[in-house]
């Protein structure tokens, strides 16, 4: 619960604080973190619920001095001690106060008021407080002879692996093999089913065809029926004006048998013309008759032609139908294959990863041991060389001896470990003392004088030179003291930092790939995915590969896809991190550029699922993506041939007017009025 604060130092006041952190400053000691007494400011307590599982509030399950009560209350009043951490996660739901305590687990469990979630054992991580380090020293002899016998153990498998290398090596070739023998029969399935589906493609677009066909001549076939029904109704209309005129040539002639001369022949006159031209219009409109009673029998036979030619299309559909069920039938047949060949595959994909795995293993340590064998041969020549520049130098060293001394005799011997004393006893005759000096000695003496007058003179300042010596000695090795401690406390700091990344990341990169596969499946309508740490080991410093598997194809890297289907797995891992993290915004630039409507679609749908949490900036020329938008901006030329910026603003399907109503006034000159409408319309 206390993680770090465990090793804060408690301080009366202020100024002791002050002068602690002084000290450390002048001493170069490292960095600590004080809690004065007379600065705490203590937060409310946060009381442990009376529940199953729940121990109580850590402030009030400890003992501790009385006089460091406001350091404790600030450190543990507002943490919950519990059994489990499901007890935990049961106790945090049941919380209705505005503060969020922070609960931590027997098992050393920890749950953050933020809902972060702390847990797990890691045997690499050191831990640096002073109860670790009492607890390490009465586990190191254990953990001593633990190593000592692992290492013993792996000595033995070393041996163990180097011995059936070659038997992995073969294994390995042989599972390849089958491996390949595996994927050529799912490369034919594949081929055969990608065969199929197009077979079915091009049957579903006759029948589309088809269909649309039977559509336009039933269009058709009511025109004609319509033109049929007027020609009747004008056929109708012909033979009434006609039995009319009948009618008035019988009534003018009933009336000139009655009527005086000049009134007969200036009626029989009109009548007559008016015969005439009911008798033209009569003949017109019989002549029209027969041309509509022939355009209608012409009519009639392209219904039957056509009615005809909709049975024929009505079987062909349904042949069609019967070809499609049969098609699909095989296409599942096909899709259960390829399913029960990849439940074939995997395992011998997972026994080579394991296999490859262990190949690695054996070489990295066939590797170490070789450079193992080098450091040896090294040191070996290493040895040789200073056995050889040894020996020259004894020979050198007993050749000067017999030069100057004349009397020596060394002795020699393989089996000597060290020279032995020189045998003076045995090899220098004692000479009796004389009274006077032999001729010549007074000039030898001269000369050993000159000789020693040739010696350098003696260094009066040795002893400041040596004190500044050691005085620069000392101060370097306290230079080299304190560097040797800021560099394990950078170390310590970085190895603190590397354990949080690695959590972090390993928790993002699974997020992540949980969130890429749902949107990969979204915008491909299907297909599988999946993100590959290239090297697990080294999490942060490892590169990261998309192996991915759009419908109908099998698994592949990126580069091997085509560019729209690049596209949309490089969009579901931007959608996957916008997911796993939201910004505030996002900035699309020209990305369905290679996609197709079906696609468009997709990635439409997909961006106003997200864009709840965050708002999207697309650039495109696009018609579909524009149609899923709330707000366009774009460039616009008037008739004056100047740019302007245009925006539109939309809600649902309509343009978002200017308050209550739209701007009625004339456009100014020059100004294009559709552009003039739209500004008025919109909110610019």
């Amino acid at each position: 619960a206390l993680g770090g604060a465990f090793q804060n130092v408690v301080t009366q006041r202020w100024a002791d604080t002050q002068a602690a952190i002084d000290l450390l400053k002048r001493t170069g000691n490292g960095r600590a973190t004080f809690l004065p007494l007379d600065r705490l400011s203590v937060l409310p307590a946060v009381p442990a619920p009376k529940s199953s599982g729940v121990l109580g509030n850590a402030a009030k399950l400890i003992e501790y001095d009385p006089q460091i009560e406001d350091a404790v209350q600030q450190l543990l009043n507002r943490v919950w001690v519990v059994d489990t951490l499901e007890n935990a996660r049961r106790a945090l739901d049941n919380h209705q106060g505005q503060s969020r305590p922070t609960v931590v687990t027997l098992e050393g469990d920890i749950v953050r008021p933020g809902g972060a979630v702390t847990g797990g054992s890691d045997q690499t991580r050191r831990d640096e407080s002073i109860l670790a380090r009492e607890r390490e020293l009465r586990e190191l002899p254990a953990q001593i002879r633990k190593a000592t016998e692992q290492f013993k153990q792996q000595n033995q498998q070393v041996e163990a692996l180097t011995g059936s290398d070659e038997s992995l090596v073969h294994h390995i070739a042989t599972t390849q093999e089958g491996q390949t023998a595996i994927g050529r029969q799912e490369r034919e399935l594949r081929s055969q089913a990608e065969e199929m589906r197009r077979q079915l493609d091009r049957a579903q677009q006759t029948e589309r065809w088809h269909q649309e066909r039977i559509a336009q001549i039933g269009k058709e076939v009511e025109l004609l029926q319509e033109q049929r029904r007027e020609l009747e109704l004008q056929q109708e209309s012909v033979i009434a004006a006609q039995t009319e005129a009948q009618g008035s040539l019988q009534a003018a002639e009933s009336a000139l048998e009655n009527a005086a001369a000049d009134d007969l022949l200036r009626q029989v006159g009109d009548q007559r013309a008016a015969a005439a031209q009911a008798q033209a219009a009569w003949q017109n409109r019989r002549t029209l008759l027969e041309t509509q009673q022939r355009s209608l029998q012409s009519n009639l036979a392209q219904t039957v032609a056509k009615e005809e030619l909709l049975n024929q299309l009505a079987r062909e559909e349904a042949t069609l139908a019967i070809r499609l069920r049969d098609l699909t039938a095989h296409e599942d047949e096909l899709n259960l294959a390829i399913a029960q060949h990849q439940a074939k595959l995997t395992p011998s994909e997972q026994k080579l990863t394991q296999l490859e795995t262990e190949q690695t293993q054996l070489e990295s340590q066939e590797r170490q041991a070789q450079e193992l064998l080098r450091r040896n041969e090294s040191a070996w020549n290493a040895a040789q060389l200073h056995y050889q520049r040894t020996d020259d130098l004894l020979r050198q060293l007993r050749h000067d001896i017999e030069q100057d001394l004349g009397l020596v005799l060394l002795e020699t011997g393989e089996d000597l470990a060290y020279q032995p004393p020189l045998p003076w006893a045995a090899v220098v005759e004692q000479i009796p003392p004389r009274a006077d000096l032999p001729d010549g000695l007074e000039e030898e003496v001269r000369q050993l004088r000159v000789r020693l007058g040739r010696v350098n003179n003696v260094n009066p300042d040795a002893p400041r030179e040596y004190a500044e010596a050691a005085g620069r000695h000392e101060y370097l090795l306290t230079q080299s003291t304190d560097l040797e401690a800021a560099i394990a406390n950078l170390r310590k700091i970085i190895r603190e930092l590397d354990e949080v990344m690695e959590t972090e990341l390993s928790r993002t990169f699974a997020a992540v790939s949980e969130q890429f596969v749902y949107f990969f499946q979204k915008l491909f309508n299907g297909g599988a995915a999946k993100l590959v740490l290239a090297d697990p080991d080294d999490i942060t410093n490892s590169g990261i590969e998309i192996i991915a598997r759009p419908p109908g194809k099998r698994p592949q890297s990126l580069a091997l896809l085509s560019g729209g289907e690049r596209t949309l797995a490089a969009m579901a891992l931007i959608f996957a991190i916008l997911r796993v993290s939201p910004t505030p915004f996002c900035v699309l630039d020209e990305v369905d550029a290679a996609l197709d409507e079906a696609n468009v679609d997709r990635f439409r749908m997909t961006v106003e699922e997200l864009s709840s949490e965050t708002q999207f900036i697309i650039i495109t020329h696009n018609r579909r993506t524009l149609e899923g938008t709330n707000a366009i901006y774009g460039i616009t030329m008037a008739s004056d041939g100047a740019s302007r910026v245009i925006s539109l603003r939309l809600d649902g399907e309509k343009i978002v007017q200017q308050g209550d109503q739209a701007s009625s006034t004339p456009p100014p000159e020059g100004v294009d009025p559709d552009v003039a409408t739209i500004e008025d319309l919109v909110k610019m």
